[in-house]
């Protein structure tokens, strides 16, 4: 079955402008589905449809083979959705935050019992009666995440889970959220970050200007936009002959300057360490890595490409 069907779904607003235009794609359930693109895309278009915040202008949203159109009350408790920004009470504890939108959401039976094992979850562990005005944002957005779960979801929507978070905070929400799509929680996760759906996602769809593309395996997608060039720098004290014709066989390999051991290589899954197995065993270490362009450059020229067809 799957967990999302979205088919020729078009969005205007007044005075026409068009938020999204024709998209359809699909999320099969216990998946972690990535809509990719830019700020103002039309992602929380999609979302808001999913949810039925808003209705589509044309097109067909199912959500577990119900229209979200006429029958969302059928699906919406096994919904769970985190905002960019979740909203609480700040002057309320986070624990009673919790209570409110367990009520909210119709869970009453073993409802302490379910807020206090979120709270471990989350890693909110003795935060539970801190005022939620005195959170990080790192920390709202796991709060969000266990309110998001209260009802025990089975598809998870996620809005920009890591904006405005530190690389740490970043981290550690990327790992909560891999974490819940292990116990078999869909996810569909919209964001402008590339890194984020490379960590987290096995499909992903891009969007721009409204217009979906269709989905396509993380993996593949990387492959196509990322870096062709990837540069090692490495220490090995016994540099000899035998070590570099033994990097230099490794399939991909397109130079080496032997003054801090400098390697040009065309990328590939697994070259870095097909070298990095002989750069060891040579009594050396790999110093650093740099892919040329990065993931995140490639991916902006790509993106800026699509805008300029």
């Amino acid at each position: 079955m799957n967990a999302v069907e979205v088919l020729e779904v078009t969005k205007r607003y007044k005075k026409g402008a068009v938020a999204v235009d024709g998209a359809s794609f699909t999320v099969e359930q216990g998946a972690a589905f990535g809509l990719l693109g830019p700020i103002g895309a039309g992602k929380t278009s999609i979302i808001n449809m999913l949810l039925s915040f808003i209705k589509p202008t044309a097109g067909t949203i199912k959500i577990f083979d119900r229209e979200v159109a006429t029958q969302f009350h059928e699906v919406q408790n096994r919904i769970g959705y985190l905002p960019e920004r979740p909203g609480f009470y700040g002057n309320f504890s986070a624990e009673k935050n919790l209570r409110i939108f367990a009520s909210l959401s119709g869970v009453r039976e073993e409802r302490d019992e379910r807020i206090a094992k979120l709270f471990t979850i989350a890693g909110l562990e003795g935060k539970e009666k801190d005022l939620v005005r005195a959170y990080s944002l790192g920390d709202r957005k796991r709060l969000g995440i266990a309110a998001a779960m209260l009802n025990e979801p089975e598809l998870l929507i996620l809005d920009e889970p890591s904006t405005g978070l530190d690389p740490q905070g970043r981290r550690d929400i990327m790992a909560l959220i891999h974490e819940l799509n292990v116990h078999d929680v869909t996810l569909f996760l919209a964001t402008h970050n590339v890194r984020d759906i490379a960590e987290i996602c096995d499909v992903l769809a891009t969007i721009q200007s409204g217009r979906v593309a269709a989905p396509t395996t993380t993996k593949g997608f990387i492959a196509t936009v990322r870096g062709t060039t990837v540069q090692l720098e490495a220490d090995v004290a016994n540099m000899n002959e035998r070590v570099l014709q033994a990097i230099k066989s490794v399939k991909g390999v397109k130079s080496i300057e032997c003054e801090r051991l400098k390697i040009s290589l065309d990328y590939r899954p697994g070259i870095n360490e097909d070298v990095n197995y002989i750069i060891t065993r040579a009594g050396g270490r790999l110093r650093s890595m740099r892919e040329s362009p990065s993931l995140e450059e490639a991916y902006v020229r790509m993106m800026g490409e699509e805008r300029v067809e």
